[in-house]
């Protein structure tokens, strides 16, 4: 992977002056969020279960932790968890303190638990348990479950009477936030909600809503309230069950939190230190703060955000910041004045925030490509998604033990299951049959060849079979998108990129040629533009080619060898970057350049990359390129493999592929068969 330039590297210590403010800039980008979870889950439980003091000091020592499991390789915040927020609620209803508290600390067992299986197996089978169909309802049942309360804190409810000055400060709270997140810049749009609380607060004062008798009675220092087990509760398992499936979501979350500030940083972070201590530190950090009484952690993306925009990866400073919330958490008076905050301003943040959860899950349905076309994902997620909003609820009673399971564990158990037991829906690859008269012409042009004229056509066409065979298969009723170039000087050209003796010139040459031969192909339905010429006879009309209607992105670093050959046929062309590298376990790649012409959108944009392996890298340009509203997309390879054509084709149907040769198979390291190595390494001469 590319380093990213970064003002300090994750080892590095600033001096005494940056450091603190670095860390301060830390703890206000997590302080809303994770005092904003103890206050939402004793609102939804009627009661005090967290409080606010142990949330942010157990945030603090589950980062420090944290950086302890991952040897200082990882600048990541953890903090208070909202996946947790209703779970936890429910749990105490059911089970008390000791109930919310085992359910916490089971959940980092969970981590540890799928921490040593990654160790040991690797962590390929994580995305089949969890797959994006699971993950995005799951999401969307945390934030619309939580629904009706943020309706209650505003005072909206159907069963209370409108006290309007709520209904005001909460409609000021929310505008506030949402403002924020839209037209906020820099530092100020990762912190939207601290905004809004904050602007909620000061409005509720100038209305009267506010008492500060607790803060003028609190001291200005005070231990937080750790509760212990053993000594304050007994664990207990019965409310374990409603927590605890909500660990898939979060480990769900901590890989993307991970994968984004790898990019940032321009460090694998799930493969060094790896996922396996990454899951350790934040599951430990979990239990550890379930046994003293805080929220269950997580990575927080607001600080990655910080990390992405200071340029700032300093684990010395995300340590420091750690260290500063645990101080605050001492502080009684500053503690206090928190408690003091209305319900109506939390009610507006949280009408945003629920949203914002319930969102996040359909952006992950959209973003993955869930095709709803399929019946199993129709079932998978519709059954979710009713059996975590409806009530539904299975209790299990043995002797003194009794067990329910409800709400968004339900969803998420009977999810896992029926997308893990369900049948995947067959793919129509059947041919249309032929008329018996065109069988037997063509029975007869066959017998017709010699035995020696079959043989060399074996030989010497299989890539054309192999082409042929996918170009007919059928993905769900569509015929895949390709086109092969079929041209003996093609042949002859990809013989000789083939061939390990080719040399570095030699080879650069002819993929710049082949590039040539596709974009010929490629253009060849380009729309032409009438106008007026004057030749050396006379004037007459002309058709021209609209060059600035184009756009050329090579995927990094392998794909520019073929732009020199695309320019030449069409030189004003505009060009965007892609920078990927693949993950050697996993096989996907990991972004970590993007720079696209403005008007991009506009633009149709040819993908040039020599070889399509596993279509990892081509699914993850096409996203990314449609994500900035492109229309019309084509994709240019020299070598294809079967299997990425196919990763093509279901996830982008609508992508145009134009490959001068489809090869047999992918390798157990993802290199294509017989390929001709690695083109990047072959075009610069890296090896």
């Amino acid at each position: 992977m590319e380093e990213t330039k970064l003002l300090l590297d994750v080892n590095e210590k600033p001096t005494i002056g940056k450091w603190i403010i670095l860390a301060i800039q830390h703890v206000f980008a997590m302080f809303g969020a994770t005092i904003l979870v103890p206050i939402l889950v004793n609102s939804s439980a009627g009661t005090e279960v967290l409080t606010i003091p142990v949330a942010l000091a157990t945030s603090g020592i589950g980062t420090l932790i944290y950086i302890l499991c991952t040897k200082g390789r990882s600048p990541v915040y953890l903090g208070s968890s909202f996946a947790f927020i209703a779970p936890l609620a429910a749990a105490y209803l059911k089970g008390g303190i000791s109930g919310a508290m085992t359910g916490i600390m089971v959940v980092g067992l969970i981590y540890v638990i799928f921490a040593t299986l990654i160790h040991f197996i690797g962590k390929d089978w994580i995305h089949k348990l969890l797959p994006h169909v699971v993950i995005g309802p799951m999401i969307m049942i945390i934030g619309l479950g939580l629904a009706p309360n943020a309706i209650s804190q505003i005072g909206l409810g159907t069963d209370t009477q409108i006290e309007w000055k709520g209904v005001i400060v909460a409609l000021i709270t929310f505008l506030t936030t949402a403002i924020v997140m839209v037209r906020g810049k820099g530092f100020l749009k990762i912190v939207p909600f601290l905004i809004g609380i904050v602007v909620g607060y000061i409005a509720s004062i100038c209305l009267g809503l506010v008492d500060f008798t607790p803060v003028a009675e609190a001291a200005f220092f005070s231990m937080p309230n750790f509760i212990l087990p053993f000594v304050n509760y007994i664990p207990n398992f019965s409310a374990i069950l409603t927590i605890a499936p909500i660990a898939l979501v979060t480990m769900a979350e901590h890989i993307g939190d991970h994968t984004a500030l790898s990019s940032i940083i321009g460090k694998d972070l799930l493969r060094n230190p790896g996922l396996d201590r990454t899951l350790l530190g934040d599951g430990i950090a979990t239990f550890v703060a379930g046994m003293l009484g805080g929220p269950a952690n997580t990575t927080y993306g607001e600080n990655t955000s910080v990390v992405g925009m200071t340029k700032v990866a300093s684990v010395w400073v995300i340590g420091l910041a750690a260290i500063i919330a645990i101080c605050l958490a001492f502080l009684g008076k500053f503690t206090a004045l928190i408690s003091t905050i209305p319900n109506p301003v939390l009610g507006g943040v949280s009408l945003l925030l629920y949203g914002f959860i319930s969102v996040n899950g359909l952006k992950v349905l959209i973003e993955n490509h869930i095709d709803f076309g399929k019946s199993k994902n129709i079932v998978v997620a519709s059954t979710m998604l009713v059996l975590g909003l409806g009530g539904a609820a299975i209790s299990i009673v043995s002797g003194d033990l009794s067990v329910t399971i409800s709400g968004m564990s339900l969803a998420a158990i009977v999810g896992i299951l029926l997308n893990l037991l369900l049948p995947d829906e067959k793919v129509n690859t059947e041919e249309p049959k032929q008329p018996e008269e065109t069988k037997e012409l063509t029975t007869k042009k066959s017998e017709e060849k010699n035995e020696e004229e079959i043989k060399n056509e074996e030989k010497n066409d299989n890539t054309k079979v192999i082409a042929e065979t996918i170009s007919e298969t059928k993905i769900e009723g569509k015929k895949m998108n390709i086109n092969v170039l079929d041209n003996p000087i093609i042949e002859h050209k990809l013989s000789i990129i083939r061939n390990k003796n080719t040399g570095t010139k030699e080879f650069r040459e002819l993929i710049t040629e082949i590039a040539i031969f596709l974009c010929y192909e490629a253009m060849k339905d380009a729309k032409l533009e009438e106008v007026e010429i004057e030749t050396p006879l006379c004037k007459t009309k002309a058709k021209v080619l609209r060059e600035d209607n184009y756009a050329f992105v090579p995927i990094l670093r392998a794909g520019t060898g073929m732009l020199d050959g695309l320019l030449q046929v069409i030189p004003n062309a505009k060009i965007g970057h892609i920078g990927l590298y693949r993950n050697e376990e996993t096989l996907e790649p990991v972004k970590y350049y993007y720079k696209m012409p403005k008007d991009i959108s506009n633009r149709e944009v040819l993908i040039l990359d020599p070889m399509l392996a596993t279509g990892g890298s081509a699914a993850d340009t096409i996203k990314c390129l449609k994500e900035d509203g492109v229309k019309k997309i084509k994709f240019l390879s020299i070598i294809s493999a079967p299997e990425g054509i196919k990763r093509l084709n279901e996830e982008y149907p609508d992508v145009e592929l134009y490959t001068a040769a489809i090869d047999e198979k992918l390798n157990e390291h993802g290199y294509i068969l017989p390929g001709l190595g690695d083109a990047g390494d072959r075009i610069f001469g890296t090896k």
